[in-house]
């Protein structure tokens, strides 16, 4: 099959005419603020810095571009130095125009490794990924794309929570000339755990549909807005966990932040405005509900009761960018602000949380 993609894109890529080179360079620093690092009611706070470099090699041609590129992020905590963390991505990406500037073939390989401190080295991870996808023009404005995306994830310190994930989606995009954006979307998310076990509601897959339709509509030439809202559906009421020494059990979604473990809706809407060519303002709220299928809430000795943990989520972000290239071509400068309130039935997750960030990137 690896053969079969990487014949695939170089018989693509050779078939091309008129072929020229291209190196991208992008760096970029962030400092940001955070007063709930671990997002919980124990409100640890902490400045980050982090430092991004992606540079990408690309071979194109007027229907085909070929890109090889590397991906890398380094993040060091002030006072809890012990989730300091770094990761490296690499990968090839062909896309493929079977019109010109329309009916994009997208097929690309990853590989990621993602490292961290002692203590935190249980989430060390080595992903290899594959994917892809078509858009296709139904009628004037009219999309269709629809894709499939591969993932191996597997934490080496932690096995039992290795796992494939297969994931397929579709996606209907309509534009109006008034101005309008619709798009209607639907994934299938599969995850398949290395290590099977033959434990009642013990985990062995999970499956989690999602279903998101957005409406925007260009309010001015500079100001947009959207509205959308999302359904997550899991329909099995099995989970992983562990116990430790303690006969503590700590569940996969605690760990990992698990997205199959649960269901529930999310709304949300936009604002976005060009103050000019050179700054853009955005304001985003979102509220979200979720209601997990097989995750008991914890007393204060960290005991399981007997019912289910619920959360409500009100979310807030205020984000302007600034482009600085008639200063030095390439330069941009970013801040802003976010708040969340999550509300719980269990206490440990009953917490707020604010982050101010800002960042100055570059690339060509």
């Amino acid at each position: 099959m690896k053969h079969y993609i990487f014949s695939t894109l170089l018989i693509i890529l050779l078939s091309s005419s008129s072929l020229f080179a291209q190196f991208n360079l992008f760096v970029s620093y962030e400092g940001y603020y955070d007063d709930n690092i671990f997002n919980n009611y124990e409100q640890t706070k902490d400045f980050i810095n982090t430092f991004s470099l992606e540079t990408a090699y690309n071979v194109e041609s007027e229907l085909n571009n070929f890109q090889i590129y590397y991906q890398g992020e380094f993040s060091s905590f002030i006072k809890n130095d012990f989730k300091n963390s770094n990761s490296h991505k690499f990968g090839i990406v062909n896309t493929h125009l079977f019109s010109v500037d329309d009916n994009p073939l997208n097929m690309g390989v990853n590989f990621l490794l993602r490292n961290n401190s002692n203590g935190f080295d249980i989430y060390d991870l080595d992903q290899l990924s594959a994917y892809i996808n078509y858009r296709h023009t139904v009628v004037e404005n009219n999309y269709l794309l629809a894709g499939y995306v591969f993932y191996r994830n597997n934490f080496e310190k932690f096995p039992l929570f290795s796992h494939y994930e297969n994931k397929f989606f579709a996606r209907w995009i309509s534009n109006f000339a008034s101005g309008t954006t619709i798009i209607g979307s639907g994934e299938l998310n599969l995850k398949n755990y290395f290590v099977k076990y033959k434990i009642p509601d013990y985990a062995n897959d999970a499956t989690l549909f999602i279903f998101t339709f957005n409406v925007g509509q260009m309010l001015t030439d500079r100001t947009r807005i959207n509205a959308y809202v999302q359904l997550r559906e899991n329909p099995a009421s099995e989970s992983r966990y562990f116990i430790n020494r303690e006969d503590f059990i700590f569940f996969e979604e605690e760990i990992f932040n698990d997205m199959y473990s649960n269901d529930g809706f999310t709304y949300g809407g936009a604002l976005s405005h060009y103050f000019n060519e050179y700054v853009l303002v955005g304001i985003e709220g979102k509220y979200s509900t979720r209601n997990f299928t097989s995750l008991p809430v914890a007393d204060t000795e960290g005991n399981s009761l007997d019912y289910l943990r619920e959360d409500k989520q009100l979310a807030f972000g205020i984000n302007a960018n600034f482009d600085l290239s008639f200063m030095v071509n390439g330069l941009s400068l970013e801040a802003g602000w976010n708040y969340i309130q999550n509300t719980s039935n269990d206490y440990f997750y009953d917490y707020k949380n604010n982050l101010y960030a800002a960042s100055i990137s570059y690339g060509f």
